[in-house]
């Protein structure tokens, strides 16, 4: 009777192990093909995005993932040393991008943001997307070194788009798009 209790114990803890292998391996196989962990450094992003919280990204690669406005995403840097940084898509391929007053204007209409932080007064400046290019700004916009900076972002420097805040824990939650 004893050696069928263990036995017993001893299959369910095999099926664990098991069921613990293969979720990892999915697990694995999912960040290799569509996303990537990333740690936010700086407070360019806040109030949505803290110093030191990460973020899942999924690559942009794919057809089904194309970029909206709103879509907070990671991308390369082509100036400024090539370093990786996290911004929000504010203009889009072929639109052509304002700010002046404080504002956001994209083709002559003024952008609605709810998730802005203090615009610095600047001069008035615009620029036009290219056919494959974004506009990106932080949401911290008076502290964030951005596309009114080093201008507009080829989709091929883009990474990937945020789609979760994973750490810490008690900030966990899905970034919806605007």
């Amino acid at each position: 009777m004893v050696s069928t209790k263990i036995l017993v114990a001893a299959e369910l803890e095999f099926l664990r192990n098991q069921k613990r292998v293969l979720v990892s391996l999915i697990q694995a196989l999912v960040n290799i093909f569509f996303s990537a962990r990333f740690r936010v450094e700086g407070d360019s992003m806040a109030p949505t995005l803290q110093h030191g919280e990460s973020v899942l990204v999924v690559r942009t690669r794919f057809r089904w993932n194309r970029l909206r406005r709103g879509d907070v995403v990671v991308f390369v840097s082509r100036g400024g040393g090539g370093g990786i940084y996290i911004k929000r898509v504010v203009g889009l391929p072929g639109e052509d991008i304002k700010i002046a007053e404080g504002g956001v204007y994209i083709d002559g209409g003024s952008l609605a943001e709810d998730y802005t932080v203090g615009m610095k007064e600047a001069a008035e400046r615009e620029w036009f997307n290219g056919p494959d290019e974004y506009f990106l700004l932080g949401d911290k916009r008076g502290d964030s070194n951005d596309s009114r900076a080093f201008g507009p972002v080829s989709r091929d420097s883009i990474r990937g788009r945020a789609w979760l805040r994973c750490w810490p824990p008690h900030r966990w939650r899905p970034l919806g798009r605007s």
